[in-house]
């Protein structure tokens, strides 16, 4: 059942077969962008608290639960006195999102901002707040294109004059209207690498591997979790046989990345190598497991090695359950999956990574109740984050309770609704997306594609 069924029970049930379906009530295009827009009109007034005036007399940005990265980088990494992203600022994000700060520094500049070694602390101040504005109205573009990616990511239509893939789908007014994107959407540039992600996906299911392959490199080249794209779309081709196809997704992949990474490995090799070394190097953070057992006095030993071990099995198990599940699991679940194991694995959880199962919440299990109990955990968390950064949970030790609490309810959540997915890959006839005639909306050259002759025979009862 869709959303929009689901809703229209209340009002008489779903439209019957001798309706007419058109005009704009029924088509999601206007009232999911609209809602959209209005989610990041919503985003945007949050803001509004945390801009300073005057240099010298900075706001509090936790307690006025509006924390972004974006102008404070600007300002204190030497970005607004014409400082080289990847030299002097050794900017701690992937090459793609730096180059992001330097177009929007480039704009700023345009549009008058004072900028350079000479411009004085209130011109930098004044200047970074043009630079927010204009990186909030990219990155509600790429929100957009998030959001009209899984438009057409649709679930439930198997006309073979779509491919299997509806036109238009409500779906996505799971992402438009989602809470996330009201709480996390401008803690920094991720929703770059989201909307590059989605539209990379969206390309493999219009059965384009090649160009789908170009956009999660270039995805990959903002931030690192479309990696695990890369790897859940191995483990279905390996079951369906479908291997010469993702080579050629893999193979444009690597080539995008290079051409976006090269020219500043070969520049500034120390740069460039700094958000790798940062995140492998870094200890517990904020929001992990591991931050958690830290402040309740249980220091890990050699954690780095322990999250690799963990993430490691969690792919193992992962790999087994693809190529042993009765029916080859559809790619929305597996890139689920993958992403759940390394972020629970993971030495930091900040709240912008909502923002990277948000896509994947929806393609794994579009349902109402799922996404809202998902959606209630992320926001608390995001609350806790702050609140504790601030202060303000409580006094000594039970301050630090809450947080726990925080960050175990979002942990818990997760591995709970990571259980109900893998529960419709053991059972697809459970499955919320899968009837009789659709297979995998976004699953490509995938849907409907038999399994592997290997896995027929090794899946075979031994007794026929």
């Amino acid at each position: 059942m869709s959303v929009m069924e689901h809703f229209s029970q209340r009002i008489g049930g779903p439209v019957g077969r001798h309706a007419r379906p058109w005009g704009i009530w029924f088509d999601p295009l206007p009232w999911v962008l609209g809602v959209a827009a209005l989610n990041w009109i919503i985003l945007m007034a949050r803001q509004l608290p945390c801009e300073q005036h005057v240099y010298g007399q900075p706001v509090n940005p936790f307690l006025r639960l509006c924390y972004s990265d974006i102008p404070l980088i600007f300002q204190g990494r030497g970005i607004a006195t014409g400082a080289s992203v990847y030299g002097q600022a050794q900017l701690e994000y992937p090459v793609l999102t730096g180059y992001a700060v330097m177009i929007g520094r480039f704009f700023t500049k345009l549009l008058g901002g004072e900028l350079g070694p000479d411009a004085s602390g209130q011109q930098q101040l004044d200047a970074s707040h043009l630079f927010f504005v204009l990186t909030a109205i990219g990155l509600f573009c790429c929100f957009l294109t998030l959001v009209i990616s899984h438009l057409l990511m649709g679930r439930d239509v198997a006309s073979s004059t779509a491919g299997g893939i509806k036109v238009r789908s409500f779906d996505a007014m799971f992402l438009a209207a989602a809470p996330v994107v009201a709480a996390s959407g401008l803690v920094n540039w991720d929703m770059l690498a989201v909307a590059l992600t989605s539209v990379g996906v969206l390309l493999w299911a219009r059965r384009r591997p090649v160009a789908s392959g170009v956009l999660i490199g270039l995805a990959f080249s903002a931030k690192f979790y479309p990696i695990f794209a890369i790897v859940a779309l191995l483990l279905v081709c390996l079951r369906a046989a479908r291997l010469a196809a993702f080579m050629r997704f893999l193979g444009a992949a690597v080539l995008s990345w290079l051409v976006v990474n090269l020219p500043v490995m070969i520049t500034a090799p120390a740069g460039w190598a700094h958000f790798w070394t940062m995140n492998f190097t870094r200890g517990a953070d904020l929001g992990s497991l591991w931050y958690v057992l830290g402040l309740m006095g249980m220091g890990i030993p050699g954690l780095n090695v322990i999250v690799v071990i963990l993430m490691i099995a969690g792919f193992a198990g992962l790999a087994w359950l693809v190529l042993n599940a009765p029916r080859r699991p559809r790619l929305g679940q597996v890139v689920f999956l993958a992403l759940i194991v390394f972020l629970i694995c993971n030495k930091v959880y900040s709240p912008q990574y909502a923002l990277w199962l948000l896509p994947f919440v929806v393609l794994a299990r579009p349902r109402v109740f799922d996404w809202a109990v998902w959606s209630i955990a992320e926001v608390a968390y995001f609350l806790a984050v702050w609140g504790l950064l601030e202060g303000i949970l409580g006094v000594g030790q039970s301050a630090n309770v809450v947080y726990w609490f925080a960050v175990l309810l979002r942990i818990g959540v997760q591995l709970w609704l990571a259980s109900r997915v893998v529960h419709d890959i053991l059972n697809p006839w459970d499955d919320p997306v899968r009837t009789p005639f659709v297979d995998d909306p976004v699953g490509g050259v995938l849907n409907h594609a038999p399994d592997a002759p290997w896995i027929v025979r090794a899946l075979a009862d031994p007794e026929e």
